[in-house]
């Protein structure tokens, strides 16, 4: 198990914000941990309206931009790589720290850890999952939860559960993942222009566990399973921060030129 400091994080429930709002509360908390403004955070938060988001070298011409915004759907470009996730009727995670926090500062065992945090998790639910050893299925869709990647969470018989990215940058990791508790995210597949959209087999939360899981049970299983961890204490964004997020949010990435960016 990789040794981390005694620095607590933070750990809050945002609520529902639209994608250039998430997005940019991620880089904001990103940039006062360069900067030395703000402590660690575990963040879990939901989507509204219903977003894409696509990954960091992911190219704009997967999605069909015309009929999100017929049906309502936001689109959003990551920090972190992977492929598009429909974001809905889900909880996302997201986790930044900086090399202070975590021993050894690598890729590979901070994926390991806080695999191991959110199987440690969904078991408190009564889902058993597994981390994936190897990436598989289709590597080239565009869509996300088409394959798991190595590190991301399975069920133990078969389906992806969470999907999870990450990016280090400037000493600070930055990782999150869609953690949907239905099926809901296989809509994508009607804003997809390119590859290939299907789901084998398509699994949730809620389908693993052959019951309805709300929001507030996995709201509070991930607390105690990321708290088996680490130092959690209650917390929010700083007033650094806040400031950061609508700056971002106004100026990055509610412009075409970060969203169309490749």
């Amino acid at each position: 198990m990789p040794a981390t400091n005694n620095r607590p994080f933070r750990f809050f429930y945002s609520g529902k914000n639209d994608g250039d709002t998430n997005m940019a509360m991620d880089e904001a908390v990103m940039m006062g941990l360069v900067e030395n403004h703000s402590s660690p955070v575990l963040r879990i938060y939901r989507w509204n309206p219903p977003t894409i988001s696509i990954g960091y070298f992911q190219n704009a011409a997967d999605i069909d931009f015309e009929k999100a915004e017929k049906d309502g759907i936001g689109i959003v470009r990551r920090l972190t790589g992977g492929r598009a996730v429909l974001h809905n009727e889900e909880l996302t995670y997201s986790i930044l720290f900086s090399g202070e926090d975590f021993k050894p500062f690598s890729k590979k065992e901070i994926f390991l850890f806080i695999a191991r945090c959110l199987v440690d998790s969904l078991n408190l639910i009564g889902i058993s999952s597994k981390i994936v050893e190897k990436t598989k299925g289709d590597v080239r869709s565009p869509n996300c939860f088409a394959s798991p990647a190595q590190y991301e969470i399975e069920s133990i018989k078969e389906g992806k559960l969470i999907g999870s990215a990450q990016v280090i940058k400037n000493g600070v990791v930055l990782q999150h993942g869609a953690i949907p508790l239905t099926g809901s995210y296989t809509r994508i597949t009607k804003y997809l222009k390119t590859g290939s959209t299907s789901f084998k087999p398509v699994s949730s939360l809620s389908s693993t566990a052959g019951s309805e899981i709300r929001d507030e049970e996995l709201l509070e299983s991930l607390k105690k399973g990321f708290g088996s961890h680490l130092i959690l204490s209650e917390g929010n964004l700083n007033e650094y921060e806040k400031l950061k997020t609508k700056e971002l949010a106004s100026n990055k990435y509610s412009k075409k030129k970060w969203t169309y960016r490749k």
